[in-house]
C-alpha cells in the first residue's frame, strides 16, 4: 500500500469513528479513543491559525487543524495561485490568500501558523514566524542543514514561542504504548532496532503529476527559491522539489527523520553518535534523469547501548513502514497502524555439547547445575508481559491527536513533545547520514556538536 492511500485510509477510518476521532483496538474491541479537543471552545480561548505553504500535505495538516475544536483557519499563503483558488474550494470563500507569507506574519490577529514549504525555507520562517509572535507548527524535518537547527533552538529561548515539528507518531496511542512497555522492562535489555519504510510508485517517490498551468505566470519562482541556488524556471524542480538537494535531503530528511524522532522519543534518546549510509539511484534516476537524491538507503546509526538499523527503498511495497524494537525478553513490533509484542523465551540446548565430554564430567556438570539430565531444556529467559503475544490496531489519522497536542500547548504555554530541541535532534541524525552518503559511505562521528568524517 502506497504513503498517500495508507493515509487516506487512515483518514476515512477516523472519519467514519467520527471526525477526527483516533481509536486503539485489541481484538477489533476498542480500548481508548479520543479526538482532537472538546466539543466547544470558549472564545477566550479561540486559536486563530494561518497557512503558509499550502500543498499536498498541508492540505492534510490544515484539515486536521479544522477538526480541532476552538480553531479558526483565517488565512492561506503560497506562491502558486492555483493552491490558493483551491484552499478557498476546500476550507470557505472567506479564506484570506496571500502570496507573501510576510503579510500573515504581520497580522496581529493570527495566533499561530502551520510552516508547510520546503526544507530549505524552514530556518527563515519559523524564526521570522517566532519574532512576530507566532506560535509555530512545522513540517518535517525541522531544518535543511544542520547548522539551522541550532538558530531555530536559540530564537525558541529567546521568543517564548510554541514550536512543533510535524513527525506526529510521538502523539500517536500506538508509540505511547509500546513506550510504556519498553519502560516497564517488558523488552528487557534492547540492543537492536531495525526500521524500514518502502515505496514503489511514482508519486511515493516524489514524482508528483506536474500542474498543467504550472509556469512563471502561475507561479512566483523568485520567491520559492528565496535562499537556495538561482536558477530559470524549472516545474520540474518546483513541483518535484524532494528530487533535489537544493531544497531537500531526500529519503532522509522525508522518512528517516520520522523513525529518529519517534526512535528518540521511545528510547528516551538525544542524537546518534555516528552514523553510516550505502545507497544509490538504482531505478528512478533511469526514468527521471533529473532527480539527485538516490532512491534506496542503508543507514547504520550508533547510540550509546544499541544499534539503529533503517532500510528504506522506492522500488519495492513489500514490508511497508515499520520498526522492530529487539530485545533480551521480547521484541516491539510497530507500524503506522499496528502494534504488536512478541515474548523471547530462549533455552539452551547444550547437550549436543556436553554429549561430547566423558561421562563423568557429564555427571558432574549436571549435578553442579542442579538440573535432571544433560537433556534439560536451561537457562530459560523470562518475560514480564501478561501474555505472550499481544496485537493492537489503530484508526484514525495520528496528525489529529498531533495537532490537537499542538493547540493545547498554544493555549497552556507549557513545551510541545517536539519542540526545537527534538526537532534538531532527529533533523540531524538525517543530515549525518545524507553526508556520509555525499562523502563517498563514510562514517560520520557527532560529539553534538560537531559531525566529523571518520
Amino acid at each position: 500500500m502506497n504513503t498517500m492511500n495508507r493515509r487516506d485510509f487512515m483518514r476515512r477510518s477516523g472519519i467514519a469513528a467520527g471526525a477526527g476521532t483516533v481509536a486503539l483496538r485489541r481484538g477489533g474491541k476498542v480500548i481508548w479513543a479520543a479526538s482532537p479537543g472538546p466539543a466547544s471552545v470558549p472564545p477566550s480561548d479561540q486559536v486563530r491559525v494561518a497557512v503558509i505553504g499550502i500543498g499536498a500535505r498541508a492540505f492534510q495538516d490544515t484539515y486536521s487543524f479544522t477538526v480541532t475544536p476552538g480553531v479558526q483557519l483565517v488565512a492561506a499563503c503560497d506562491v502558486y495561485k492555483d493552491r490558493l483558488t483551491r484552499a478557498k474550494e476546500v476550507f470557505g470563500e472567506k479564506l484570506e490568500t496571500t502570496a507573501d507569507y510576510r503579510t500573515i506574519l504581520d497580522r496581529k490577529d493570527i495566533d499561530a501558523v502551520l510552516i508547510a514549504v520546503p526544507d530549505h525555507w524552514h530556518k527563515k520562517m519559523i524564526i521570522e514566524a517566532m519574532e512576530a509572535g507566532k506560535d509555530v507548527y512545522c513540517e518535517k524535518p525541522m531544518t535543511y542543514t544542520i547548522e539551522d537547527g541550532v538558530a531555530i533552538i536559540e530564537a525558541e529561548k529567546r521568543t517564548g514561542r510554541i514550536l512543533q515539528i510535524g513527525s506526529q507518531w510521538v502523539n500517536s496511542p500506538l508509540t505511547e504504548l509500546a513506550k510504556k512497555w519498553i519502560e516497564e522492562g517488558r523488552c528487557g535489555q534492547i540492543t537492536l532496532v531495525k526500521a524500514w519504510e518502502n515505496r514503489n510508485t511514482p508519486s511515493g517517490a516524489w514524482f508528483y503529476p506536474l500542474a498543467p498551468d504550472g509556469n512563471e505566470q502561475t507561479i512566483d519562482w523568485k520567491s520559492w527559491l528565496g535562499p537556495a541556488p538561482q536558477r530559470p524556471f524549472d516545474a520540474r524542480r518546483y513541483f518535484r522539489w524532494r528530487c533535489y538537494w537544493d531544497y531537500s535531503g531526500g529519503l532522509q530528511t522525508d522518512l528517516v527523520v520520522h523513525h529518529l524522532n519517534t526512535l528518540h522519543y521511545m528510547m528516551h534518546e538525544t542524537f546518534p553518535r555516528s552514523a553510516i549510509t550505502y545507497g544509490a539511484g538504482y531505478r528512478w534516476k533511469n526514468v527521471y534523469p533529473e532527480m539527485e537524491v538516490p532512491d534506496v538507503v542503508q543507514t547504520l546509526f550508533e547510540y550509546p547501548n544499541f544499534t539503529y538499523n533503517v532500510s528504506l527503498t522506492l522500488n519495492s511495497s513489500s514490508q511497508g513502514f515499520g520498526a522492530y524494537y529487539m530485545g533480551t525478553k521480547g521484541t516491539i513490533q510497530i507500524s503506522e497502524v499496528a502494534l504488536s509484542f512478541y515474548a523471547d523465551d530462549p533455552f539452551d540446548d547444550s547437550a549436543w555439547v556436553v554429549t561430547t565430554w566423558p561421562q563423568a564430567m557429564q555427571d558432574a556438570w549436571v549435578k553442579e547445575n542442579n538440573f535432571v539430565s544433560i537433556n534439560q531444556q536451561w537457562a530459560r529467559g523470562s518475560c514480564t508481559a501478561p501474555e505472550a503475544y499481544e496485537h493492537y490496531d489503530v484508526v484514525g489519522d495520528p496528525t489529529d491527536l498531533h495537532v490537537k497536542a499542538f493547540v493545547e500547548c498554544v493555549r497552556s504555554r507549557k513545551k510541545s513533545k517536539e519542540s526545537a530541541v527534538e526537532g534538531h535532534n532527529a533533523a540531524t541524525g538525517a543530515h549525518l547520514a545524507n553526508m556520509s552518503y555525499r562523502n563517498g559511505n563514510r562514517k560520520v562521528l557527532w560529539d553534538g556538536k560537531k559531525a566529523t568524517l571518520a
